[in-house]
This record gives structure tokens, C-alpha cells and sequence, in this order.
């Protein structure tokens, strides 16, 4: 039987046997799509251990996939509470700085004044501020488009929509603390869609693709 994967470069490849993703250097079209686990399967009376075999690497494979969601929404918390921190403390320097200004119009010279307003400090401040809020914007875009892939199926609330029972998805387990998160940032965006300001939805988001 021969395959149709590029010869003598790594590639991952889905192996005949257990059905998983591994990695393979074919030398010729007609070597055989089976990982090194799986060579000593061949064979009837092999049936027995393969399969008990199988089941050890997918829940092996499972587990280390979990492990990695696990990782991913804790990063992306703690990345998002420092963002938010940081936004909150730029923001706070250039409303203070535009506040001494305004308050000592009267007494500055034109000049000096100007000089305030034009600052390094402000536009350093408010290029971190923006910077900092498309670091969100792109972090809460990954978290939505992960959660159009895996939620709660309306019409089988027991199921994820990637058809896995609710309480073996890893990747909604992973996701069901930030949900709040993400909807209050489509809420959020989807106004300043609407009022015609920057927002930081993704193109294929529903709500850009058909505003309302």
C-alpha cells in the first residue's frame, strides 16, 4: 500500500495502526505508515496487547493535552490581568498629565504648555496603553475563536460542540473561566463597532462580518 506523504523530510503523519498523529521520514512511497510502537502490532494474535497498547498512548496523549489547555489558560489569565493592570496605570500617567496641563492653563505660557502636552512621557505613555490593549484584544480574539470550537451544544447540553461529552473536553474545561471574560469583551468591542471607533474584534467575527 503506498502513501502519498513528501519523501525524506519529518512530517506527521496518522499512523494505520493506532490512528494518532506521529512523527515519520518516509524513504519511499511504499514504506509503511506505522509508528515504531505499533510495529511489533502486526499480526492477529497480536490483537490483544495492541489494543491494551493503543489505550495507554491515547490516554497518555490525552493527558498531556490537558496539561497544555491547563497552561494555556493560566498564561493567558495572568497575561491578561497585567495587560489590564498596565492599560489602567498608563492610562492613569496621561489623565494626570492632561490634568496638570488644563489646570495650569491660565498660569503657563503657551509655549510651555504646548511643551506638556507634547511630551515624550504622554505619547510614550499612550503608545504602551495602545500597544497594550491589542495585546488583549488579540488574546481575547484566540479565546473566542477556541470557544466557537468548543461549547456547550444547545440542543445536547451534555455535549460539546466538538461532540465529546462536556466533562471529557479538556479544551472547554479550559475555557469555561474565561467566558465571562470574552463576552464582556464582545460587549465592549461590538459597542465601539457601532459608535464607528477602533475595536478589536477579528474579521470573521459575527459581528463585523453582519453588523447589525
Amino acid at each position: 500500500m503506498t502513501h502519498s506523504y513528501p519523501l525524506y523530510v519529518p512530517v506527521l503523519a496518522q499512523c494505520f495502526c493506532c490512528r494518532s498523529l506521529q512523527p515519520f521520514t518516509f524513504g519511499s512511497a511504499s514504506d509503511q505508515v506505522v509508528c515504531g510502537l505499533c510495529l511489533h502490532h502486526l499480526g492477529a494474535e497480536k490483537a490483544e496487547r495492541r489494543d491494551a497498547e493503543h489505550v495507554e498512548l491515547w490516554l497518555g496523549q490525552f493527558a498531556e493535552q490537558q496539561d497544555k489547555h491547563r497552561r494555556f489558560a493560566e498564561k493567558a489569565q495572568a497575561s491578561d490581568t497585567e495587560k489590564d493592570a498596565a492599560v489602567a496605570r498608563l492610562t492613569g500617567q496621561v489623565d494626570d498629565l492632561r490634568r496638570l496641563a488644563a489646570r495650569d492653563f491660565e498660569h503657563a505660557p503657551g509655549t510651555e504648555l504646548r511643551g506638556i502636552l507634547e511630551t515624550d512621557l504622554v505619547k510614550r505613555a499612550e503608545r504602551k496603553a495602545e500597544l497594550a490593549q491589542h495585546q488583549i484584544d488579540w488574546a481575547m480574539a484566540v479565546l473566542w475563536r477556541l470557544g466557537t470550537l468548543h461549547h456547550a451544544d444547545g440542543t445536547t447540553p451534555r455535549l460539546c460542540s466538538c461532540g465529546r461529552q462536556v466533562t471529557a473536553c479538556a479544551e472547554l474545561r479550559a475555557l469555561e473561566p474565561q467566558y465571562q471574560a470574552v463576552q464582556d469583551w464582545q460587549t465592549k468591542n461590538l459597542r465601539m463597532l457601532h459608535a464607528g471607533k477602533r475595536h478589536g474584534l477579528p474579521a470573521d467575527h459575527p459581528g463585523v462580518v453582519h453588523p447589525a
